[in-house]
């Protein structure tokens, strides 16, 4: 997106620090994903309370949870095939955007500091087209899971 100079001039000087430890490198930065239409406005909303389409769901939850969505995504058939994300976090928005499928983060330390991100949190994006395939797979999901867990706990001895 065209940022105002001041902001620019910003993000750049964060690169730059970011390539000076090592932190990146400047042959990374074009792999990262991003936006390719010109952007025009954000609007961000808990889902329930949404008054318009998303064109991507970010959820934020722990491993397990991840986990189910995950599952629940590959049996929608929208599961993305790539990596879990790292740096940066923002980016696991464009990579969903453009794959239509799901996209993974780890969340950075950047996005854990300014959104008190969990330890043992992550994201994982949805696009918004897809969020209601998910969801109807999530019930599924997640009820197989509590009974697979069962039976696992069942065979490997250990209570419930």
């Amino acid at each position: 997106m065209d940022l105002p100079p001041q902001v620019a001039t910003e993000l750049n000087g964060l690169v730059q620090t970011m390539v000076g430890m090592q932190y990146l490198t400047m042959a990374e930065i074009p792999m990262i994903p991003r936006r390719q239409e010109t952007f025009h406005v954000a609007v961000y909303a808990p889902l329930t309370q949404a008054t318009f389409t998303p064109d991507v769901v970010l959820v934020r939850g722990t491993v397990k949870q991840l986990m189910l969505l995950a599952e629940a995504a590959q049996a929608a058939g929208i599961a993305g095939g790539g990596a879990t994300m790292g740096r940066p976090t923002c980016a696991v928005l464009p990579e969903s955007l453009q794959s239509g499928h799901t996209a993974t983060s780890f969340g950075c330390i950047g996005n854990r500091v300014y959104t008190g991100l969990g330890d043992d949190e992550g994201y994982y994006a949805i696009p918004g087209a897809k969020v209601a395939d998910v969801v109807r797979k999530l019930a599924i999901i997640t009820e197989a899971n509590r009974q697979l867990e069962k039976f696992h706990r069942a065979r490997a001895g250990t209570p419930s």
